[in-house]
């Protein structure tokens, strides 16, 4: 399959799969970020249908605790999603701190692509795509997404969220509590499943393949492994609010969706 057609099917896959809150929310900007876009194909008859893609919001403005928190966070999923497609069993490049605290950012797209384009190239054994996006900029906080699709053998995609404080820059590490979860999932039903995916919240089960994230006016619960994809469930912010973490109440506060 030709990797024009190949992106297609993906494209659709994912527009038909989001949910609200994906796009960037303009009011506030004191974030800025740049969009990086790049893709490197095989350069040999083997692999010449395999590529890699990137498209990357790299942060060049904002709080400086925030920002470094960003930058670190981008450098390192770029740093593991290069590694992860060159066949090696070391690591080939490392960056120091002054390359990842660039005066701007925007070097730091440019310093991966350098380095791992020719290593990819010559070693490229898939299709894989990372997309990492500001997903929602609110007052308060930044919530990046960050998805992936790969094909080899069969095809997969992923996606998880990351929120963080702009106050202090730091990664929310709970959104929601395992069990304040099932308890709101036992209280909303209508919530707990999906016919599309033949997907049923089971509350005998003590672990649920997911993740979470805070966008715009709304809760994202993203059910991880239907049928090697994933699918949201968007959830109104008041609605489960009272389930959220402490953290995440004051943080949201009445102004971001508290009841």
């Amino acid at each position: 399959m030709k990797p024009k057609l190949l992106f297609v099917i993906f494209a659709s896959i994912f527009i038909g799969l989001q949910g609200c809150g994906s796009a960037k929310t303009e009011s506030n900007k004191d974030l800025m970020v740049v969009e990086h876009i790049d893709s490197i194909y095989g350069n040999n008859e083997d692999n010449k249908y395999e590529w890699v893609a990137f498209n990357v919001d790299i942060p060049v403005k904002g709080p400086q605790m925030l920002m470094d928190s960003l930058l670190v966070f981008v450098n390192k999923q770029l740093y593991e999603a290069c590694e992860s497609n060159v066949h090696f069993g070391e690591d080939i490049v490392t960056f120091n701190r002054k390359e990842i605290y660039t005066d701007d950012g925007e070097r730091l797209f440019g310093h991966y692509m350098e380095k791992y384009k020719p290593l990819i190239q010559d070693s490229l054994w898939r299709t894989f795509g990372l997309t990492m996006k500001v997903e929602v900029q609110k007052e308060k906080f930044v919530t990046y997404g960050l998805e992936f699709f790969y094909c080899g053998a069969g095809c997969s995609s992923d996606k998880y969220y990351y929120t963080f404080d702009k106050s202090d820059g730091h990664l929310i590490k709970e959104i929601i509590s395992h069990d304040n979860l099932v308890r709101f999932l036992k209280d909303y039903p209508e919530y707990a499943a999906n016919e599309e995916f033949s997907w049923e919240f089971n509350p005998d089960n003590d672990y649920i393949n997911s993740c979470y994230g805070l966008l715009g006016d709304c809760f994202s619960l993203v059910v991880l492994g239907a049928y090697n994809h994933y699918f949201s469930v968007e959830i109104p912010l008041n609605r489960i609010f009272s389930y959220l973490s402490p953290e995440v109440q004051i943080l949201l506060g009445q102004n971001e969706g508290g009841e």
